[in-house]
């Protein structure tokens, strides 16, 4: 028993130490790098997405070091493999505070990785941005955690109302079995009876990080819609749906947003994104946007490819975001610093639609606001910005 509450002390001296919020960084005559750790699934389905989000991580915190860091000390990269889990995000988020000292973590592609760094950063007091997660749960509440990324509500509004806008008049909702799927199903019922939609039936499930969805697909052109709307969060899922969508003859538009575009659905769709008549995507990007135009050509001198997502782009965004509140706390982490995020100031993005900012107070943790997303369609591999009409 005795050795047992030793061990609990050890542990909560490790976490309160953590809570300092990097202070333990700043030794050594305060010129010590400041850690930022980037926790991201470099393993796995979404390993090319993580790996562009850590590209961007590097692209912000190059700039940020050429500019003179933080008052004068240096911005620091760790990056630590979740493996797509919330279990491994959580165990890396607490060797990242606990054994490398960060000041603030970036990361959580998915919400349930991100709501396991969440429970880690909340108690350590360590502050937390996601520059992916969508659900609202990941923010709601939270003291430390941050978002610079979509909400799933203007995710599924941002569908809905591209559907109207294409004239579809009977849409039927395809949606996989996780837990943004069975949200997205009743976000698109809520919205499209507040624009007058009305679907061919009933919402269609099929299985998240699945291999095959021929029923599913069968049973959705047995509704004979005049387009698909479909809710996940897996990317293969996406492509295997328009795959599926071709094969079957099922040929209708197919309307997502961001999985569409990732590596996996493109490379699983094959011909089915320039066959089908049309497929298109959300995104918080906007490519005729002058600074997102730079980051784009930026990236690609560095890391000789350009066809990215908005997850790279809101993760440059969410290390400037913290740069300038790092500046604001003089280089301390923990309350200085949410305070600090608490009080940033309009913030232009290279991520978000043109006209939109990245703004965070006390009681707004979601960095996004007003119109931000933007529609692409599909041409083969590559997508192009859609324009129809608003």
């Amino acid at each position: 028993m005795k050795f047992k509450a030793l061990v609990v002390l050890a542990a909560t001296a490790s976490l309160a130490l953590a809570g300092c919020g990097g202070k333990s960084a700043s030794s050594g005559g305060g010129k010590a790098p400041l850690v930022v750790a980037v926790v991201v699934p470099l393993t796995g389905a979404s390993a090319k997405t993580a790996e562009q989000m850590v590209n961007g991580a590097k692209l912000a915190v190059e700039k940020v070091n050429a500019d003179g860091g933080v008052g004068g000390r240096k911005l620091e990269i760790k990056v630590y493999d979740d493996k797509l889990t919330g279990e491994d995000a959580g165990k890396e988020s607490q060797r990242a505070i606990t054994r490398d000292h960060a000041i603030a973590i970036v990361g959580g592609q998915t919400s349930g990785e991100a709501l396991a760094i969440r429970e880690v950063a909340e108690r350590a007091k360590v502050p937390f941005i996601t520059p992916s997660a969508t659900a609202e749960s990941v923010t709601k509440g939270a003291v430390y955690t941050y978002r610079i990324a979509p909400l799933l509500t203007d995710y599924a509004t941002g569908v809905v109302d591209t559907a109207k806008a294409l004239g579809l008049k009977k849409p039927v909702v395809l949606n996989d079995s996780g837990s943004a799927g069975l949200l997205l199903k009743d976000l698109f019922s809520k919205h499209a009876k507040e624009v007058g939609l009305t679907f061919a039936g009933d919402p269609i499930e099929y299985p998240i990080n699945g291999t095959d969805v021929t029923a599913q697909v069968s049973a959705a052109a047995s509704k004979k819609p005049d387009g698909v709307l479909i809710g996940g969060s897996a990317g293969s899922d996406h492509g295997l749906v328009a795959k599926t969508m071709l094969e079957q003859g099922l040929n209708v538009p197919l309307i997502g947003f961001s999985p569409i575009l990732v590596n996996d659905a493109i490379k699983i769709a094959g011909k089915a994104y320039s066959d089908l008549p049309g497929v298109y995507s959300l995104q918080n990007l906007d490519q005729t946007k002058g600074s997102t135009k730079s980051f784009i050509a930026d990236y690609k001198a560095k890391f000789g490819e350009a066809d990215l997502t908005e997850h790279p782009a809101q993760t440059f965004d969410a290390i400037n975001v913290l740069t300038e509140a790092l500046k604001a706390s003089g280089g301390e982490g923990g309350q200085k610093l949410v305070d600090a995020l608490n009080s940033t100031k309009p913030h232009d993005g290279v991520s978000g639609k043109s006209g939109s900012q990245i703004e965070f107070s006390k009681d707004r943790h979601d960095g996004f606001k007003g119109k931000y997303l933007v529609t692409y369609k599909m041409k083969g591999p590559k997508a192009e910005q859609a324009n129809l009409g608003g």
